[in-house]
């Protein structure tokens, strides 16, 4: 009996799609057709559950250790001290002359910018990490953390770098005109994933991510930005539930704990969203080229 060729279409449509949940099993390459916006988010939840424990701990080490130097870093330099002047007294800062301001404002400055090339590292290599793990998910060969953390270390300098190139291009766009550095933004947000799935530097990370973007950029700039708010909001909610029980057990260990727990939450949104991400890039290389699952590694 032959087929209608629209609903031999239609069949074979769905049966890709299928493929790419993982409800149909076919030996091979699969080919990666694109997703509606909620199929995405919903696809970001069940490949969190995935992953996730393969995540937790580069990404709690990674926060932790970032954590501590960013403490350090404010400690060494005795801008700690000067920070709080400026927020429980101003009254002090008003009063100093330009001469005492000069000194400790650059150290303030100085460990602000070190704090923030840490945060950089740290949320990176989250995010290396993460782009790798859900790719191997979606080729059907899952990887190791072992495999993914050396993965992330050996793409974190290209990382850098260009995290460097996109920071100084979105500044020179805001002082312009604003709203060109907001748009630089909004094109580069797929740079990590591309340093991570694509063997590219730092430069052709940035050329590859406007290319992607080009076209989708809003409904990329909406998808990043709800799943960021939700993010905000899971972080948000551990602040307001976990620390006040933990300060209950007592000052000492209630600040060590609530900082773990910090630590953990941050760590763990940022996996998320780094996960959400990474489905969005696939995505968005489906509406751009042919794309088979085996093309991701």
């Amino acid at each position: 009996m032959e087929v209608a060729p629209g609903c031999l279409d239609f069949w074979q449509l769905w049966h890709k799609r299928l493929r790419f949940r993982g409800l149909v099993t076919v030996p091979g390459p699969m080919e990666i057709l694109p997703r509606s916006f909620g199929e995405i988010l919903g696809e970001g939840m069940a490949m969190m559950a995935k992953v996730w424990r393969r995540l937790f701990a580069p990404a709690f080490w990674s926060f932790l250790l970032l954590g501590g130097l960013t403490i350090g870093v404010f400690a060494v330099s005795d801008s700690d001290e000067f920070l709080e002047l400026i927020l429980s007294n101003p009254e002090a800062i008003e009063e100093m002359t330009q001469a005492e301001l000069l000194e400790p404002t650059l150290r303030l400055l100085q460990a602000v910018l070190l704090a923030a090339v840490l945060q950089l590292l740290g949320t990176g290599f989250v995010n290396l990490t993460a782009h790798r793990l859900v790719a191997a998910e979606i080729t059907g060969s899952p990887l190791s953390t072992g495999g993914a953390v050396a993965r992330a270390f050996a793409r974190l300098l290209t990382l850098l770098v260009a995290g460097v190139l996109v920071f100084g291009s979105v500044v020179v766009g805001l002082v312009a005109l604003v709203i060109p550095g907001l748009w630089l933004a909004g094109c580069f947000t797929m740079v990590s994933a591309v340093i991570a799935l694509e063997e590219v530097g730092p430069v052709d990370a940035l050329r590859r991510s406007f290319i992607l973007v080009r076209g989708r950029w809003w409904p990329t700039v909406g998808f990043l930005v709800l799943v960021g708010l939700l993010g905000s909001i899971a972080a948000q909610l551990v602040q307001m539930v976990a620390l006040p029980v933990l300060g209950a057990s007592g000052v000492g260990i209630g600040a060590g704990l609530g900082f773990v727990v910090l630590v953990i939450a941050q760590g763990m949104i940022v996996g998320a969203i780094a996960v959400m991400t990474t489905l969005w890039y696939v995505d968005l290389r489906a509406r751009r080229e042919p794309l088979l699952s085996s093309s991701l590694l």
